[in-house]
């Protein structure tokens, strides 16, 4: 097997990130009457999963299950290795050849099948599916991440040529490798007006899709096509639980065989399941902070947007809502290990600071809304603010909304959000995040109102910079003007806990995201 140790590689324009919708809570009742099977060693697997899908097409994928599905179901050039560093092999590539960054050539495996009867892969799916994002007609989501790409020229049935505009650091890795790298059916697609159904029938992975029952759950099967290591199980079952509460009832009913949960609860749960249960807390590259909106009304007083990151205890706050785990408070969008992460935070706690910027802005009792999405932790996380801000003289409310509609640009749009404490999914290159902050990057995902010439030029300059090193200082310069203006406050990386049931020992990224296949049986 190929492998490649991650030093991405140019990327232009805008990203979509990625957040979990929630769609259906089941009962326990239900859980019973959906599962086939009542013991760990059957042929099914069952998984629980946030929401229902919404697309499984790359162009328009948003939510946490479309993601784990497409990871299970969906082809793409490379992908992440099994275990616990973040590195890159090749999934239907054969080769891949990244010396020169500007022109990509990639050789396919030959041989592969789409389910379904659609046919074999060849490299016009690649090119397909690369080069509609571009089409204005389709309205890709994910448009931005392709504007470096020129073309995928077919230089034979399995090869080609991926030429850009001129070499980009990390095109690769935050869109080949990634989500929106992933490869669709050009049949299937044509025959669905240029989108794949929900969902797809051509999938090219360990498992397809057997069955489809919103709000009940989702079925895949292994595919007799596959070419890797035949799964140790049959059928996965996601079952879609939008309570994180309510899902953790379900595996201790018996129902769930992996759950991902938050961390402060991984002290209970081991106690709760003693030797029934594995439970693994893994570090993750996700990011929570806290956005201020300079844009705002409310909060156009740079005094006040650096009143609230000093009002605001983050350890703390990162230690009552993880109690008795080992989580750190995060110094930037980039977590430890990751090129571009900042040694220290600029601003700490200092109430009596906040305090004293407040009143010589003359805006004490000014009005101010936290918004965040409505579920346990998060909501633990408001009122603590909301007690911060409180105590050094400001109005604070919580407006905590379902997570459908906090993530909906239409429903809740940017210009109506004030102060927000939100997870976004992270990526190996930390480019990710930063470039939602520049003019290119500004798609209504830019909460925070930042504008910056200089912001924007040093991240032209990140694009050029291959060596990691100096990549890596422009990320901490970049992060420390985000923090500096008084938009961002950094509060964690992950962590991500991880479930599992007594005799299956889970396959998954070095994250937790788990990969269906690699699960395996043990007595």
């Amino acid at each position: 097997m190929n492998t490649q140790v991650i030093t991405p590689i140019t990327f232009k324009g805008r990203l979509r990130h990625h957040a979990t919708a929630a769609i259906a809570t089941l009962s326990i009742a239900a859980f019973a009457a959906l599962s086939p099977i009542s013991t760990a060693f059957a042929d099914t697997l069952r998984m629980y999963t946030p929401s229902d899908p919404a697309s499984l097409d790359p162009a328009f994928f948003g939510t946490t299950t479309d993601v784990y599905l497409m990871n299970n179901t969906m082809p793409r050039l490379q992908t992440m290795a099994l275990g616990d560093e973040w590195k890159l092999v090749n999934d239907v590539a054969e080769t891949v050849d990244l010396s020169d960054p500007a022109n990509i050539t990639f050789k396919l495996k030959e041989g592969l099948q789409w389910a379904n009867g659609y046919g074999e892969l060849t490299a016009e799916d690649v090119k397909y599916s690369f080069e509609r994002h571009k089409d204005p007609e389709l309205g890709s989501y994910i448009a931005g991440e392709f504007d470096a790409l020129i073309e995928v020229e077919l230089t034979g049935k399995y090869s080609g040529i991926i030429r850009l505009d001129s070499p980009s650091v990390p095109m690769w890795q935050l869109t080949i490798a990634w989500t929106g790298g992933v490869i669709v059916s050009k049949k299937e697609a044509m025959e669905n007006g240029g989108k794949l159904p929900l969902p797809p029938k051509a999938t090219l992975n360990a498992y397809t899709f057997a069955e489809f029952a919103p709000g009940e759950r989702i079925v895949l099967k292994a595919d007799p096509n596959w070419r890797g290591e035949t799964p140790d199980f049959d059928e996965v079952v996601m079952i879609p639980v939008s309570d994180t509460n309510a899902a953790e009832i379900a595996f201790s009913a018996g129902e769930l065989d992996f759950l991902p949960t938050t961390a402060s609860t991984t002290e209970q749960l081991r106690k709760q399941w003693g030797d029934e249960a594995t439970i693994t807390q893994l570090p993750t590259i996700d990011f929570t902070w806290l956005g201020i909106n300079a844009q705002h009304p409310n909060l156009t007083d740079p005094k006040l947007r650096r009143a609230i990151q000093l009002a605001i205890d983050f350890e703390t706050l990162v230690d009552v809502t993880y109690e008795g785990m080992e989580v750190d408070r995060a110094t930037g969008f980039a977590a430890p290990g990751v090129v571009g992460h900042r040694e220290a935070n600029l601003y700490g706690h200092d109430p009596e600071a906040a305090r004293a910027l407040i009143q010589e802005a003359g805006l004490e009792g000014q009005t101010v809304e936290i918004q965040v999405a409505n579920y346990g932790l998060r909501s633990t996380q408001a009122q603590l603010i909301q007690a911060y801000l409180s105590a050094v003289g400001l109005n604070a409310e919580i407006n905590a909304m379902d997570e459908a509609t906090y993530w909906d640009l239409s429903a809740f749009p940017t210009t109506d959000r004030q102060i927000t404490l939100k997870t976004w999914f992270g990526n190996p290159e930390v480019m990710y995040a930063l470039s939602t902050f520049t003019e290119a990057g500004f798609d209504g995902w830019n909460w925070e109102g930042y504008a910056s010439e200089e912001y924007d030029a040093l991240m032209a300059q990140a694009y050029e910079t291959p060596d990691p090193v100096e990549r890596g200082a422009i990320y901490v310069k970049m992060q420390d003007m985000l923090e500096e203006a008084g938009t961002h406050s950094f509060v964690l990386n992950g962590p991500n806990t991880i479930v599992t049931r007594k005799g299956i020992v889970p396959g998954h990224w070095p994250d937790g995201r788990p990969v269906f296949h690699a699960f395996k049986k043990v007595e």
